[in-house]
């Protein structure tokens, strides 16, 4: 929010002087601002306070300007103080409260509250980002309402006690920023409803606790005067047939500030999960999600990993002959590659026009695809990960390649695993029908196994053009 706002005035501060707060200097700070944000009176006030300027934006006249579709929203106005370093830099601070309430008659409502945001930073206008930021916020609250005609009523409460971040940014390669930053926030809660199981049934309830959750993360290539430009169109432009008869500005701000970013990653962890269910409580000691992606650009990548350990069911949930099979540690890692976002940016942005019905050619539509695809495939790539649980252990990578080009995919696997003889002894205990179904599947299982590391039984599996499954060599299927 705060890095937003003031980050409005990036693309034109290289070319501005302020070296005191006069009101001279808080007149060209408003120009400024107004050029992202228009002059609606009452939207941008900049007036000098001793050494420093008192910024202060309010976004309820913009709002009014929306097309009107019955929706509500307000928003509490950003305010924050600016000293000119003299040196192309500039230090900010924030110290306020902060609420948004949205209300779309008969979908949803939505209110947020934030008791005090706070933080400092240097905003470098050569970069046209924060160069080191951090900032702090205290009991955050956030209700959000939705009503479904077939599923009724919902509503999700959710609570943090405070949570705090910052951020460092540095010139890039090809005109772009590279950032990094770290967060963590302590005393998550959320709640939701369910509907109710069955008629005249009450609806009920479902609470999730973390003690804490952090992360990290970056990005590459980042390029903010997009950013600034764009919110500049759409505040000047807000109507459908405005920002149709402004496409060519549009397309130019998109063209100009592709890629938007290189690459991005972030690593978040969570730590002493709770869940309170109707079947009572369950619990994972922590929960590691990582995202990383490239912006777009013509080597496409897309990647999502999971690490969830100490996971505890609520008792009774599973048969007791089951329980040693559940597994408390679990982990993912897949990739998507070999695919074109760039392409069909491009594509796009040639081709559609606002002003059109349809806003597409039909013969560009099935352009897309095959701009998406140069070769018509992409490759998935499953990183070496596994589930443990308490009698067995199992692990898998795989590398697949699928798409429109290849009728069948193609590529290989590997499994392993240790404990099937406590398996097959817990399955023992199961109901007749359960071990008539699993166990002939188990026994073929280990009987096409080849012997691994530390008494593991292996599958190397490997699917081929030709439609073969082969299973460390046998085929299972037609093909060759």
């Amino acid at each position: 929010m705060r890095h937003f706002a003031f980050g409005l005035v990036a693309a034109l501060w290289g070319t501005t002087a302020l070296s005191q707060a006069t009101p001279e200097g808080a007149a060209d700070l408003t120009a400024l601002l107004q050029t992202y944000l228009g002059s609606a009176p009452g939207v941008v006030t900049v007036a000098p306070e001793g050494e420093v300027y008192g910024v202060k934006l309010d976004f309820a006249p913009l709002l009014a300007k929306l097309p009107d579709t019955g929706a509500e929203a307000s928003i509490t106005p950003i305010e924050f103080k600016l000293t000119d370093n003299d040196d192309g830099t500039w230090e900010m601070t924030q110290d306020q409260s902060f609420d948004l309430q949205i209300k779309v008659p008969g979908q949803m409502e939505m209110s947020l509250h934030i008791a005090n945001v706070a933080g400092e930073g240097t905003f470098d206008a050569g970069l046209q980002t924060f160069s080191t930021s951090s900032t702090s916020f205290t009991d955050l609250a956030m209700v959000q309402k939705t009503t479904d005609p077939a599923m009724g009523d919902n509503t999700v409460n959710y609570t943090i006690a405070s949570g705090s971040y910052e951020s460092t940014a540095e010139e890039g390669a090809d005109g772009g920023v590279d950032t990094t930053m770290t967060y963590a926030v302590e005393g998550v809660a959320e709640t939701f409803s369910l509907p109710p199981m069955g008629e005249g049934a009450p609806p009920s309830e479902i609470t999730l606790r973390a003690e804490s959750y952090t992360g990290n993360g970056g990005a590459e290539g980042l390029r903010p005067d997009a950013m600034y430009k764009l919110l500049a169109f759409f505040v000047a432009n807000p109507s459908e047939a405005a920002i149709a008869a402004q496409q060519g500005e549009l397309k130019t701000i998109l063209t100009d500030g592709l890629p938007l970013f290189a690459h991005l990653v972030s690593t978040s962890t969570a730590t002493a999960i709770t869940v309170e269910t109707p079947m009572g409580p369950a619990a994972l000691a922590s929960a590691e999600i990582t995202v990383e992606a490239n912006g777009i650009v013509e080597e496409g990548l897309f990647r999502e990993a999971f690490v969830l350990k100490g996971l505890e069911l609520p008792a009774g949930l599973v048969p007791d002959w089951a329980v040693p099979l559940v597994p408390s540690d679990l982990s993912l890692d897949f990739k998507v590659t070999r695919f074109n976002l760039l392409a069909p940016a491009q594509l796009l942005l040639s081709a559609l026009d606002l002003t059109k019905d349809p806003q597409l050619p039909p013969e560009v539509e099935g352009q897309l695809l095959g701009a998406l695809l140069p070769e018509g495939v992409v490759d998935v790539t499953l990183a070496p990960g596994g589930a443990t649980a308490p009698v067995y252990a199992l692990g898998y990578e795989a590398t697949i390649t699928a798409g429109p080009m290849t009728p069948m995919p193609t590529g290989t696997a590997k499994l392993s695993l240790t404990g099937m003889t406590e398996i097959n002894a817990a399955l023992a205990a199961a109901p007749e029908e359960v071990k008539m179904q699993a166990g002939p599947m188990l026994a073929m299982a280990e009987g096409m196994a080849k012997p691994g590391e530390n008494g593991a039984l292996v599958w190397e599996v490997e699917m081929t053009a030709e439609g073969a499954l082969l299973v460390n060599g046998t085929n299972m299927m037609g093909g060759q």
